[in-house]
């Protein structure tokens, strides 16, 4: 199926102006962080210490399981379905 040409091309005007807007803000926003870096000024990033992230603990497994424990999943197999 093909499409109309003036559909595809109004389709792509629209995304060339909405690109053309994020440019321009982006544009903006560089000019705003280049102005602040050379004076400190107002959106300085505050001086933080470094943070050291340590990776959560894992969980410890159960002691070890009784005879009449089967462990996990023995509930499951006990009222669960029996696939054949």
């Amino acid at each position: 199926m093909m499409k109309d040409i003036n559909e595809v091309l109004r389709k792509k005007e629209v995304d060339l102006q909405q690109l053309q807007r994020e440019v321009e803000a982006l544009r903006v926003a560089a000019r705003i962080l280049s102005e602040d870096a050379e004076g400190g000024g107002a959106y300085a990033r505050p001086a933080t210490a470094a943070v050291s992230y340590a990776a959560p603990a894992r969980p410890t497994p159960p002691a070890a399981a009784g005879a009449t424990d089967a462990g996990y999943g023995a509930s499951w197999d006990a009222a669960g379905k029996k696939f054949p």
